[in-house]
């Protein structure tokens, strides 16, 4: 435990000094103050809303969700894409194993150092954001918002760390840090965008429409403007289709941990979610429904979490370390 801890403690220096870390947390904060201002100006505009409204932004608009769903995935492997090549490729590697620290301390401590690294990140940026706008608002939270935000947040550094884990295992499995950021970027972007896409695009391929059976009729002018209107009649069996379809779609997406995430923490914050980080408000729900409804994703996000960050230590013990490396 030592070990690990003082592997964590130089692990975390390097992160919180470096400027990569430096960069992002700055975007982050500067994206996240612009998604708190929308949120003050819709809650000003719209009696009785929400304060957990400063994270899902104005209607249809930019949102604390919408940056950790795009920007999220980034944090995460940036942090890790290189934590151990690096070290292999400046011959560092063999030398931090030939001190009195056993293997597991090593991927253990630089774990934790990239885990408290998002943790910080995460906590400080709502943190600031609710800061900022409780004297822009004129109310606090109440205790239901409060524990939202809390679950809020718990619930976006578990989703960073699964981003981290894969990181670090691809840091673990290739040699080059070129090769570890290719393969990054390369499920990043499958998660957030391919599979959306690919969601859409199977969902309506097996489940065609109905033809003939969204009908528009000509209506009589209402007496507003004189203008004639088009009302739309839909039978049953187009309905049908449609949420066959829909079902489809989400349960393609849902192999993403992307839709996942941003399901449950619109839940929590009582908005709906439409992919690509569109969103609607919804019924109000209590943080105890919003967590029963979508406790398979909250598992299955930290289950990836363990079995990433498991299959990078399982790796890494049995990865030959040659001297010099």
């Amino acid at each position: 435990m030592a070990g690990t801890m003082t592997v964590a403690s130089k692990e975390m220096r390097d992160q919180f000094g470096s400027r990569r870390f430096l960069i992002l947390f700055g975007l982050i904060l500067v994206l996240g103050g612009l998604s708190a201002y929308q949120g003050v100006d819709f809650i000003r505009n719209n009696t009785g809303s929400s304060f957990v409204y400063i994270f899902s932004g104005a209607r249809m608009s930019f949102s604390f969700i919408q940056i950790m769903v795009f920007f999220g995935p980034i944090l995460g492997l940036a942090l890790g894409f290189d934590a151990v090549n690096k070290e292999r490729a400046n011959g560092t590697l063999s030398i931090v194993l030939g001190q009195p620290i056993y293997r597991d301390s090593v991927i253990n401590g630089k774990f934790l150092a990239g885990a408290a690294a998002l943790t910080t990140l995460v906590f400080s940026t709502i943190a600031i954001m609710c800061g900022i706008t409780i004297p822009m608002l004129g109310f606090a939270p109440t205790l239901e918002e409060a524990l939202k935000i809390v679950a809020l947040t718990l619930l976006t550094t578990v989703y960073l760390l699964i981003w981290l884990s894969l990181g670090i295992l691809y840091s673990t499995v290739f040699k080059k840090t070129s090769t570890s950021i290719l393969f990054s970027i390369a499920t990043w972007m499958t998660f957030s965008i391919v599979i959306m896409i690919l969601g859409v695009a199977l969902s309506s391929a097996l489940v065609p429409l109905p033809a003939g059976d969204f009908i528009g009729t000509p209506v009589t002018p209402d007496g507003q403007g004189g203008q004639g209107g088009q009302r739309f009649s839909v039978s049953p069996e187009y309905m049908e289709t449609m949420q066959e379809r829909q079902a489809l779609q989400t349960a393609i997406q849902r192999l993403s941990p992307t839709q996942l995430y941003q399901e449950t923490a619109s839940a929590i914050l009582g908005v709906g979610s439409f992919g690509f980080g569109r969103q609607e408000f919804a019924r109000t729900t209590t943080l105890a429904e919003a967590l029963a409804n979508n406790w398979a994703s909250i598992t299955a996000l930290s289950v990836i979490v363990v079995v990433a960050f498991a299959a990078s230590y399982m790796m890494f013990l049995r990865t030959e370390i040659r001297p010099g490396e």
